[in-house]
């Protein structure tokens, strides 16, 4: 079952980032990179992530500007995969990329110390 969630995820994923590049005209969308895609077991609900590569001011309003066109999202999505039921989409920041870099940070700082002795 996993493997069969694993490629409906992605495609949804790569459907729903050719929606945002061709069919969405709202200017508050734009600088967003859809990251992954969560499913819930009765794939009635997704939970898309993105990042967004602009300054940290402007993301509430960008993640404002998603979420109203996630109606419209739904429905092109509806058009573009044959599934009984189109997932309910809610965006959410995808954060894992920045938690990676600060994890490098420490393994750094790590390294520093070791290298230094005690």
């Amino acid at each position: 079952m996993t493997d069969r969630m694993d490629r409906i995820e992605e495609m949804i994923k790569r459907d729903i980032s050719v929606i945002l590049d061709e069919e969405i005209n709202d200017p508050r969308v734009r600088h967003v990179t859809i990251t992954r895609v969560e499913l819930s077991r009765d794939l009635r609900s997704a939970r898309v992530f993105c990042t967004i590569s602009t300054e940290e001011s402007e993301k509430p309003e960008i993640m404002k500007g998603l979420t109203s066109a996630g109606r419209f999202i739904r429905a092109s999505l509806a058009k573009r995969i044959s599934l009984k039921f189109t997932p309910r989409i809610s965006f959410r920041e995808d954060r894992g990329e920045e938690k990676s870099s600060v994890d490098r940070i420490f393994e750094e700082i790590e390294k520093e110390h070791r290298k230094e002795g005690p």
